[in-house]
């Protein structure tokens, strides 16, 4: 009976007086609908109740047992959730070992690197299933490359330090012992310009092995720009001039009236016009009685290439020697004979011209007499200017 039906739950027999008393969930045309909860010999349902009122009113009640829709419903969780989760837990598993697989070669890498001691630069062998990791591992031998460089360049630097500095030094403490052990004052005025003289060629052998240092670092380094060789030019021949004119040198410029442009290292080209101007002043000095002594500092435009050469008209060098001259350690006879410099001028200039991306020539002077040492730089076009007198 209607009146022991619990509130919100009716019977099939009430089901048209409720219908009568709510309002439809939907209506379409002369069709409306609604659902609600009933119960039936005990029985808990869940109801769809349709009205149609052509071709006369009639209601059509469809209603499913609650225990009958969660049996349902668990059967679709079970038939349909459970396979989803296999198909979760195998990929899953399958990326786990797609990702352990891939990630083996970095924690390999780590490993290996963990392992290292820090003075052990050589290559680390990288076998990569992905092309991340593959380039990862060429970079970091790229860095330990570029660091086995710079270590080998400091041992290098050291090694000739202490080398090349042991002769001079001691050659200064026993001149410095002779000259405590006399009495006259003239000699040891002597002795001191002695010493004097061996501190002076001992401060520019480590100039020049510090030139060298920065030459091997400045091979990963290096940025070029463009560099005005006309004024490069002109400034090195200023700074050398009061030296030439001390030691009776006629010291000149040629062919830096216009501007001349190149892609270079202003601090090389600097480091290049200071060693061959010291060089030239050092050595390129005519025999007693041939003339009096001229260096002359070049610049001219051949075809697409730069010329920048140091011309004297010393001694010259003999065809053997000239290639032998640019390798560290190797002195020419004037060299030898004066008891000064160490061989390492022209090499550093050689280097330089190198990472410039220039090359060094060698050769005799005009009229065959003297050397010409000229650094040829590549094609850059250089711009027009006028500019004033070359320097002299």
């Amino acid at each position: 009976p209607a009146t022991s039906s619990p509130p919100g739950v009716c019977t099939l027999s009430s089901m048209a007086s409720a219908w009568s008393n709510s309002t439809p969930s939907s209506s379409r045309g002369d069709m409306s609908y609604r659902f609600h909860d009933a119960e039936v010999d005990g029985r808990a349902l869940r109801a769809v109740t349709l009205r149609r009122e052509q071709p006369s009113p009639y209601l059509v009640v469809m209603a499913q047992t609650n225990r009958s829709r969660s049996t349902l419903m668990q059967r679709v969780l079970v038939y349909a959730g459970l396979p989803q989760l296999l198909l979760l837990g195998g990929l899953a598993w399958w990326l786990r070992r797609a990702i352990g697989r891939d990630t083996e070669p970095l924690l390999r890498l780590q490993r290996t690197v963990d392992r290292r001691s820090e003075a052990d630069l050589t290559p680390i062998d990288t076998q990569a299933s992905t092309r991340d990791v593959e380039q990862l591992g060429q970079a970091i031998n790229s860095l330990l490359a570029r660091l086995s460089g710079s270590l080998a360049a400091q041992r290098e630097f050291a090694g000739n330090v202490a080398h090349e500095l042991r002769t001079p030094l001691a050659g200064i403490r026993a001149l410095a012992d002779y000259g405590l052990a006399q009495k006259d004052p003239q000699v040891w005025r002597t002795q001191l310009e002695r010493i004097a003289g061996s501190q002076a060629r001992a401060s520019r052998l480590v100039d020049q092995l510090l030139a060298l240092a920065l030459a091997a670092e400045a091979r990963s380094a290096l940025s070029l720009a463009p560099v005005a060789l006309d004024e490069q030019v002109q400034a090195a021949v200023m700074r050398f001039l009061p030296r030439a004119d001390a030691a009776g040198v006629d010291l000149g410029a040629l062919g830096v009236d216009a501007s001349v442009t190149v892609q270079a290292d202003a601090t090389l080209v600097e480091g290049i016009l200071n060693n061959l101007l010291d060089n030239a002043l050092r050595y390129g000095r005519p025999a007693p009685g041939r003339g009096a002594a001229s260096i002359t500092v070049a610049l001219q435009a051949l075809g697409d290439d730069v010329v920048l050469s140091v011309i004297d008209n010393g001694p010259g060098l003999a065809d053997d020697m000239r290639e032998r001259l640019t390798h560290r350690w190797a002195q020419g006879e004037a060299g030898e004979s004066l008891g000064e410099g160490s061989g390492l001028g022209l090499s550093i200039v050689k280097q330089y011209a190198q990472l410039l991306g220039a090359r060094l020539e060698l050769g005799r002077g005009p009229e065959g007499a003297g050397l010409a040492v000229a650094v040829v730089f590549g094609a850059t076009p250089p711009a027009s200017r006028t500019r004033g007198t070359p320097a002299e």
